[in-house]
């Protein structure tokens, strides 16, 4: 006792340090809940969750599954999950499942309020309005509380873990856990590599020292390794080879073009000011004539803002703007020619939610600079598009709830079943549903 004492004594801001990383957690996470309360009242799998995700690992043992590819990649973070879930009750699955999609979902806050950003972003109030804008997103359903989408946050989490800089021999080691896993959960380590390459180009040009150093390299190096055996798997997948064929075969048309344009307004401009509800009262409510309008004016706004972040924001967000745009428009070429599938709002949120992220921080980012003007009209346009901002956050706030299959019922009857039997259970969104071979 007395030792702990005079460790807290002598590290007093270690323990205060410890105590906000543990305030911003609860807070994080009960946030997260409000937004969708059923994920922890009612837990449900969601889609590849329990489909491919817990029913691959029951029914073919956790060693067959661990390593298999799923849409042409290595998804490890939900191979593990599941792997993780078969040491709990059938009836507790999606709880588990749930709990850690949110403790991914609520890390990227816990890494922004560390001393590793601190010379990033200095001001740690500045950080603690940054998280709860990430937590607060419009148009993120689709990624809020499951494992199956968990995937674009821990893509996040990989490009925050290679900018940010610590002397902490266990944040490093976290961090490079954090790269190696993230590296074999989807096919994001190759895009990352790009941004990050702008990043060292640019950091050297400007003769900034601030990432480039050992660790960094050592850091680039494993992400590397784990782009290369992403692209190993999807060059030796079926489903990865069909989808990289479809990308030499690209030819734009006019009405493409227009047609990715009017997709990138409405789920990225338009979705970051208004949110999905609005944005789809605007796009079916409308006027033909007055509905072009906006989304030109929204396409030229937005276009120009994006142009401007590129130009002048710090290099790491100039990077992540370049990553998180790299990743809808990789989607869109390897689903060409069927770019209407990307059309739905609040429909694929997922493939669009790291550039309405980047978006948003650096439209915040620009504001505070224009508020610093300090002129009368400077001000009152920063505050005018900050507060068109807070509609979709409100609007948005509240995620529907998963439709009630009553999951409870179902595992009761698979543990009642003989061995041998099978059992078709429903889950969210319909009509998916996952089978079960009780042994």
């Amino acid at each position: 006792m007395e030792t702990n004492r005079a460790i807290y004594s002598h590290n007093p801001s270690g323990r205060r340090l410890l105590y906000v990383h543990t305030i911003m957690f609860l807070l994080a996470f009960i946030l997260i809940i409000s937004r969708r309360p059923d994920a922890i009242l009612n837990p449900q799998f969601w889609a590849e969750d329990g489909t491919v995700f817990y029913a691959q690992t029951y029914n073919n043992g956790i060693i067959n599954s661990l390593f298999s590819p799923y849409a042409g990649y290595l998804d490890a973070i939900a191979r593990l999950t599941a792997a993780f879930s078969m040491l709990f009750s059938f009836k507790s699955a999606p709880l588990v499942f749930n709990l850690i999609a949110i403790i991914i979902q609520i890390l990227p806050v816990n890494f922004l309020i560390s001393s590793r950003f601190s010379k990033l972003i200095p001001n740690i109030n500045y950080r603690i309005y940054i998280s709860f804008l990430y937590l607060a997103l419009p148009g993120c359903y689709e990624v809020n509380a499951n494992i199956t989408n968990a995937q674009w946050r821990i893509a996040l989490l990989i490009f925050m873990a290679i900018i940010s800089k610590s002397s902490n021999f266990l944040v490093n080691l976290f961090d490079i856990l954090i790269i190696l896993i993230g590296g074999l959960t989807g096919p994001f380590s190759i895009l990352i590599i790009l941004a990050i390459l702008f990043l060292i180009i640019f950091e050297k040009k400007s003769n900034q020292k601030k990432r480039i150093n050992n660790l960094f390299y050592i850091k680039l190096v494993l992400l590397l390794g784990t782009a290369l055996t992403q692209i190993l798997v999807l060059t030796n997948n079926q489903i990865g080879q069909s989808r990289i064929s479809k990308i030499g075969s690209i030819f734009l048309s006019f009405n493409d073009v227009r047609k990715i344009l009017e997709i990138l307004t409405n789920q990225v401009f338009s979705m970051s000011f208004f949110g999905t509800h609005i944005t789809n009262y605007l796009i079916n409510s409308l006027p033909e004539s007055l509905y072009i309008i906006l989304n030109i004016t929204l396409l030229i706004v937005g276009s120009i803002i994006l142009f401007y972040l590129l130009l002048k924001s710090s290099i790491e967000l100039r990077a992540f703007i370049i990553f998180a745009t790299l990743i809808p428009f990789t989607a869109i070429a390897l689903e060409f020619p069927h770019v209407t599938l990307f059309e739905p709002v609040g429909v694929g949120g997922r493939y669009w939610f790291n550039l309405v992220l980047a978006f948003s921080l650096g439209t915040i980012w620009l504001c505070y600079k224009i508020y610093s003007i300090k002129t009368h009209m400077a001000k009152i346009f920063a505050v005018t598009i900050l507060a068109t901002m807070s509609i979709g956050i409100v609007t948005d706030w509240q995620h529907p709830a998963f439709t009630d299959f009553k999951f409870a019922k179902y595992a009761d009857r698979f543990m009642e079943l003989p061995s041998g039997q099978e059992i078709i259970i429903p889950t969210n969104p319909e009509p998916w549903s996952m089978k079960l071979i009780k042994h």
